[in-house]
């Protein structure tokens, strides 16, 4: 994915940053023994998200384990021990990755053209791989259908905002519920979907000019023609984008309390983290503040 899911780090308190970084590198271990080394470079911080969101939605008994790693051969790390949400997410993770990919191959930027089809072999093996699971397998079809339909948009330019993240929301809603049931699963759908949407549109954000400059494809562009006018409208995507977080906020909050260092965690990266991250991605693409009167 993106790697924008993430929390606003000052806010944590020790114990909770230590459980963030010790989710991130029990998921890199699992990518890796699950499927391979190459699979964990992909990893990002929104898979954490995904990983600490199923434990809160389905828990179950977690430990830690002191591991070294090829990246920090010198030195143990506090890493979380295989669980079901840890495994699933590194599922989810394949074929998010394959079809991630797969419309690489016809980006107009001939770099990462090239190395989608360099790796293409490699991911339909893993993509194959973690289709022998039923509910992933289901899942790769729902990807198939919403990016098929998400590429359609896109190639007919379509000049809204709110349609194309849809289809993203609804992906990563899929993504984030799969093999849940019952209430949980509409709750984290309904927080995945949300997620969704603002990564989609945070996106196109940070995008725009190097889409303008390829000619690609951008909601904000199709909308406004120009970067010029897009970025007078900083108050509106801000304000957007805000009330994107607000709906998954509250969503998160109508589920049961089934651990509370887990929740103070989803809850600084949805209230905090994220808005941070939104604020300097506007700002870093120059969108124009408006003056206070």
């Amino acid at each position: 994915m993106f790697g924008y899911v993430r929390p606003n780090k000052n806010e944590l308190r020790v114990k909770e940053f230590e459980v963030y970084k010790s989710t991130y590198c029990g998921l890199c271990r699992v990518m890796g023994k699950r499927y391979s080394c190459v699979y964990k470079m992909s990893l990002s911080y929104d898979f954490v998200f995904m990983v600490l969101l199923r434990l809160y939605a389905s828990p179950e008994k977690v430990g830690f384990t002191k591991r070294r790693c090829i990246a920090h051969p010198t030195k143990k790390r506090a890493m979380m021990n295989e669980n079901e949400a840890l495994k699933i997410t590194a599922d989810v993770g394949v074929i998010m990755l394959y079809h991630d990919f797969r419309d690489k191959i016809n980006d107009k930027d001939g770099a990462k053209s090239v190395l989608a089809r360099m790796l293409m072999p490699e991911l339909k093996r893993l993509r194959k791989k973690a289709c022998k699971i039923p509910c992933i397998k289901e899942f790769d079809k729902i990807a198939e259908q919403r990016l098929g339909a998400l590429a359609q948009l896109e190639k007919e330019k379509t000049a809204s905002v709110d349609a194309p993240a849809e289809e993203f929301g609804c992906l990563l809603g899929e993504a984030l519920s799969v093999g849940l049931d019952g209430v949980n699963k509409r709750t984290v759908y309904e927080i995945g979907k949300n997620v969704g949407k603002w990564i989609y549109i945070t996106d196109a954000v940070d995008d725009i000019d190097s889409d303008a400059k390829r000619g690609a494809y951008n909601p904000l562009l199709a909308i406004s023609e120009t970067t010029e006018k897009a970025k007078e409208e900083f108050s509106t995507i801000n304000v957007t984008l805000l009330n994107i977080l607000s709906n998954a906020d509250m969503a998160l909050g109508l589920m049961d309390m089934t651990d509370r260092g887990i929740y103070a965690i989803l809850s600084n990266i949805l209230r905090l983290g994220m808005a941070q991250i939104q604020e300097e991605i506007l700002k870093k693409n120059n969108f124009i503040v408006p003056e206070k009167e």
